[in-house]
C-alpha cells in the first residue's frame, strides 16, 4: 500500500519517522498504497498465472530487502535509497500490468485512490514510517505500529473520525488477508467496530456481509445486509443490499423473504439497465435472475426456474458474444449453463443437461488452460465435472462415476488445503465424499462408503455447529446420518437420525424428502411425536 515514499537519501534512516513529507514523497506513498491494495486483489481472485505469482514474490521479496538495506545504510545512503526506490517502482509497475487486464480490478483500484491519498495526508510522522514498512512488505512487523497509532490518535476525534481510521485499517488488515497473514475474522471485528461508531457507512455493512458469509455465519452475514439497505443512498446500492438480503435468507431456508428481495432487487436493475444499458447493468440483472432460478428450483417451481434462467443465459451469451476477450464473461455463460443443466435433471432431461454440462466444461476447461495458476477456475471446472459424474450415476456408468468423483475430490481436497478458511470449500469436499460414497455403495464397497460418508458427516457436522442457521447445512447433516445408520457405520444410529430431524423440524425447516427419512424413523419406531 504505500511502496513509494522516497526520501532525502542522506537522512532517510535517521529521519523518516521525524521530517514531513514534501509532495514528490506524498505522491509516491500514494501510488505504493495503490500498488499494495492491487496485488491484494490479484493474489486474492487468482488473476496472475505461475511465472507472474514468482515474479510478484520475487519482487515483494527484494522490496523487502531493499528497505533492509536502506534502514541499515549509514553516512552516504544514497545508493541503498536509489536501490529502495527502484524496487518500489517496479513493484507499482507490475502491479498496475496486471490489475490493468481486469477493467473491474482497474476501476476498484482507481477508487481506492481515494483512501490511499487520505491516509497519505492525515497520517502522523510516527504512522507514515509505518506504513512505509507496511508497503515494502514487511507488512506483520508495521501492522502493531499502524494499528497503535491509529489507536493512539482516536483519542481526540469523534466517533466518525474513528469510524474512517478503522475502515483505512480494515483496508490494510484485508490485504495482510489476502496474503494469508490475517484471516476473515481479523478483518470482520475492524468492520464491527466502524459500524458501531458509523452506523450509516453502507460499505462497511456490504464488507461485514460478505466476510460473514465466507466465514459461514448466514446469520451475521443477513443482519449485515439488512444494516446495509437500511443506509442506502441510491438504487444500485439498495439493489446491492436487496440481493446480498435474499441470498442469507435463501441458505438459512426463508424462502418467502429471498424470494420478495430478488424480485425487489431486479426491478431496481431493470430501471437502471433500461435506463444506461451498459455491459455492467445488463450483467446486473442477470446475477438476479440466475438468483432467482437457484430460488426457484429449490422450491419446486420448476417453470419459473427455467424462465428466469433461459433469459439470464440470453443475456450472458450476447455481453460473451461482443467481448470474446473478456475471460470472465465467457465464464459467467458458464454459470447459467450449469444451473440449466441441473434443472434439467430434476425434470428428467438427461439430454439436455449433458448437452449443459458439456458446453460449460469445454469453455471452463479453455479458460482454466489458459490461466493453470487461477484456483477459481479450477474449482469452476471440477464443479462441472461433478455434474457430469451425477449423469453418470444416474445412467448406472458406475466406472465412469466413480473416476468422475475421485477426479474432483482431488481437486478440491487441494484447494481446501490451500484455503482452510474457506467454509465454502469445506462444504464442497464434503459434497464430494457424500457423492463418492453413493457411488461405492452402488458398487458394493460398503467399506469403502462408509468411510467416505463418515468423512463427509464430520465436516459437515463442523459446518453446521459453526453457523446453526445454516438450514441447507442441517438438511445436509441429516443426509449424512441417514447414510451411516442404514449401514450401521462410525457409530451412528437411527436414534442420531431422529435427534437431527427433531432439530429441523423444530427449527421449520422441514422439505418434502424428509418424508422418506420419517418413513425410515417409523420402520424403527423412532417415529413418536414426529
Amino acid at each position: 500500500m504505500l511502496a513509494g515514499l522516497v526520501l532525502v537519501a542522506a537522512t532517510f534512516a535517521a529521519t523518516a519517522a521525524a521530517q514531513p513529507l514534501v509532495q514528490s514523497d506524498r505522491q509516491a506513498l500514494i501510488a505504493g498504497l495503490q500498488a499494495q491494495y492491487e496485488v491484494s486483489l490479484i493474489r486474492e481472485r487468482k488473476m496472475a498465472d505461475d511465472r507472474e505469482t514468482q515474479e510478484i514474490s520475487v519482487l515483494e521479496a527484494r522490496l523487502r530487502s531493499a528497505r533492509a538495506q536502506a534502514d541499515a545504510a549509514k553516512g552516504d545512503a544514497r545508493q541503498a535509497s536509489a536501490a529502495l526506490a527502484q524496487a518500489r517502482a517496479d513493484y507499482a509497475k507490475l502491479a498496475a500490468e496486471l490489475s490493468n487486464r481486469d477493467p473491474a480490478l482497474h476501476a476498484e483500484a482507481a477508487a481506492y485512490h481515494a483512501e490511499a491519498e487520505a491516509a497519505a495526508t492525515t497520517a502522523s510522522p510516527a504512522k507514515l514510517a509505518a506504513l512505509q514498512r507496511f508497503a515494502d512488505g514487511d507488512r506483520t512487523q508495521a501492522w502493531p505500529a499502524i494499528e497503535a497509532e491509529t489507536a493512539a490518535a482516536a483519542n481526540s476525534e469523534p466517533p466518525a473520525a474513528q469510524a474512517k481510521d478503522l475502515r483505512e485499517l480494515a483496508a490494510l488488515r484485508d490485504i495482510m488477508r489476502a496474503h494469508g497473514e490475517a484471516s476473515d475474522a481479523d478483518v470482520l471485528a475492524l468492520y464491527d467496530k466502524a459500524a458501531a461508531l458509523d452506523p450509516a457507512n453502507f460499505m462497511t455493512d456490504i464488507h461485514r456481509a460478505a466476510l460473514a458469509r465466507d466465514m459461514g455465519d448466514l446469520r451475521r452475514a443477513r443482519d449485515a445486509a439488512q444494516q446495509a439497505i437500511a443506509v442506502a443512498s441510491e438504487e444500485n446500492e439498495k439493489g446491492v443490499a436487496l440481493d446480498r438480503i435474499g441470498e442469507q435468507a435463501a441458505g438459512q431456508g426463508d424462502n418467502a423473504e429471498a424470494a420478495s428481495d430478488y424480485d425487489q432487487a431486479l426491478a431496481i436493475y431493470r430501471r437502471l439497465a433500461a435506463a444506461d444499458p451498459t455491459p455492467a447493468a445488463q450483467n446486473e440483472v442477470a446475477i438476479i435472475l440466475k438468483d432467482q432460478g437457484d430460488l426457484r428450483t429449490a422450491t419446486g417451481d420448476y417453470k419459473g426456474a427455467a424462465s428466469a434462467l433461459t433469459e439470464a443465459l440470453a443475456i450472458r451469451q450476447k455481453l460473451a458474444a461482443d467481448n470474446p476477450a473478456d475471460r470472465d464473461r465467457q465464464d459467467y455463460v458458464t454459470a447459467i449453463l450449469q444451473r440449466i443443466g441441473d434443472l434439467d435433471i430434476k425434470i428428467g432431461d438427461l439430454s439436455g443437461a449433458r448437452s449443459a454440462y458439456e458446453q460449460g466444461l469445454a469453455i471452463r476447461e479453455q479458460l482454466s488452460a489458459a490461466d493453470p495458476a487461477n484456483t477459481d477456475l479450477k474449482y469452476y471446472a471440477s464443479a462441472m465435472m461433478r455434474r457430469i459424474g451425477d449423469l453418470a450415476l444416474r445412467q448406472n456408468d458406475l466406472k465412469t462415476a466413480r473416476a468422475r468423483y475421485e477426479e474432483v475430490l482431488a481437486v478440491r481436497l487441494a484447494l481446501s488445503a490451500a484455503n482452510p478458511s474457506s467454509a465454502q470449500l469445506k462444504d464442497a469436499v464434503a459434497l464430494d465424499y457424500f457423492d463418492l460414497g453413493e457411488v461405492q455403495f452402488a458398487q458394493n464397497d460398503v467399506q469403502s462408503a462408509a468411510r467416505s460418508w463418515a468423512q463427509s458427516y464430520e465436516i459437515r457436522k463442523q459446518l453446521a455447529a459453526a453457523d446453526p442457521t445454516n438450514a441447507d447445512m442441517q438438511q445436509l447433516v441429516l443426509k449424512s446420518l441417514t447414510r451411516l445408520a442404514r449401514i450401521g457405520a462410525d457409530g451412528i444410529t437411527w436414534n442420531d437420525v431422529a435427534a437431527q430431524y427433531r432439530l429441523i423440524e423444530t427449527e421449520h425447516h422441514l422439505i418434502p424428502a424428509d418424508e422418506r427419512v420419517l418413513e425410515a424413523l417409523r420402520v424403527h419406531g423412532l417415529a413418536n411425536g414426529l
